[in-house]
Formats: structure tokens, C-alpha cells, sequence
């Protein structure tokens, strides 16, 4: 079997099954393959757990008493967008689990579980965790890139833009060029020519 990088911390999967048994089955499972566990007995004992230890991973049973794990996957995610969550379930509510796909479940896998397929489950829910999270990181730097590009392009603009209206005020009514120039300049800076015209007038006029 293979297991978690043990350069790193490992990655802690939460099991939220109301049966004692099966949460212990799957701790020592789990252990077994590097993984840090932990256990909840009910969906508001999952979400507590999921606060204060922020996992990577959640297997839910889906038929829990007070709150089933179609009400607890909505919640897990909404603390926890990245949160990998993979449901247990009953070979005959096949349809429940799919409508927890719909909110945002990554997997679901049959009762009794086979382990091989719940290991399968659990390394490909994590790669498609941290592909998601790639993702949006590569796209907070691009906006950053683009903001700062952005930025630094006005001000050229807004330094050029000076620059030729010092030059257009210096030369005078008498440059036969004037007009054409002005004309430019406005499409450049997307501003009105009587804009321009007003701001030209002005520098000259100034000592």
C-alpha cells in the first residue's frame, strides 16, 4: 500500500460514523497507512472536530440520528470549501448519495467497505483537493500580476501624457501640427479634445 509523504505532516482524515465499531475499523485502517485520525459520533460532534483541527479529509456515514450526512456535507464545506469529503453508505441509498455529490461530496463508497477502494479514494480526493487549491492560488497571483502591470502601465501613461502636454502648451498656436497632435492624444487617453484643450491653455499660462 502506498502512503502519505512522510516529509510532511500527516494529512488527518475525520470519520463520522454514530457507530462505534466502524469508527474504530476505519482509525486503525487509516493509521496504518499514515494517516492522522480522527473521530466523531454524530454530525454536530464532526463539525466541532472540524474547527479545531482543520482535516484534510472527511469519510461520513450518511444515516445518523439528528443530523444525516446530507445535512452535515453543506456545513463541512462551508467551513472549508477544500475539505475532501467521501460518504459511507448503504448498498440501498444509492440516490442519497448522490444528491451529497451534488453538494459537494468528492466520492462515495458502498458499505461494507473495501479498503482497497476507500485508499483509491481518499489519494485521489486529496490530488483533486490540491489541484483546486493550486489552482486558485495560480489565479490570485495572475490577478496580482495584472493588477500591478496594470498599475504601472497608467502611471507611464499618465507621465507620457504630461510630458506631450508640455510639449503641445510650449510649442504654441503657431505649430501647424497642434490640432492633429491634440486629436491623438485625446484617443489615447480616451479623455474629450475640449478637455485637452482647456488643460494645454492653462499651461500656458502658467510662468
Amino acid at each position: 500500500m502506498s502512503k502519505p509523504d512522510q516529509q510532511n505532516p500527516p494529512t488527518t482524515v475525520l470519520v463520522v460514523d454514530d457507530e462505534d465499531g466502524i469508527r474504530h475499523a476505519l482509525e486503525r485502517f487509516l493509521m496504518r497507512l499514515g494517516y492522522r485520525v480522527l473521530q466523531a459520533a454524530s454530525g454536530a460532534e464532526a463539525l466541532d472536530r472540524q474547527a479545531a483541527e482543520q482535516p484534510q479529509v472527511m469519510l461520513s456515514d450518511i444515516r445518523m440520528p439528528n443530523m444525516s450526512g446530507v445535512e452535515l456535507v453543506p456545513k463541512a464545506l462551508a467551513a472549508d470549501s477544500d475539505l475532501a469529503i467521501i460518504m459511507l453508505t448503504a448498498i440501498d441509498e444509492p440516490r442519497t448519495a448522490i444528491e451529497c455529490l451534488k453538494l459537494g461530496a468528492y466520492d462515495y463508497l458502498i458499505k461494507p467497505v473495501d479498503l482497497d477502494e476507500l485508499e483509491l479514494s481518499l489519494q485521489s480526493g486529496l490530488r483533486q483537493r490540491q489541484l483546486e487549491i493550486d489552482r486558485r492560488e495560480l489565479e490570485q497571483w495572475l490577478a496580482h500580476q495584472v493588477a500591478e502591470r496594470t498599475r504601472d502601465l497608467e502611471e507611464r501613461t499618465s507621465l507620457a501624457a504630461e510630458i506631450a502636454l508640455d510639449a503641445i502648451a510650449a510649442a504654441g498656436e503657431g505649430w501647424t501640427g497642434r490640432e492633429e497632435a491634440m486629436q491623438k492624444l485625446a484617443k489615447e487617453l480616451r479623455t474629450p479634445p475640449q478637455d485637452l484643450v482647456r488643460e494645454v491653455e492653462k499651461r500656458r499660462r502658467l510662468p
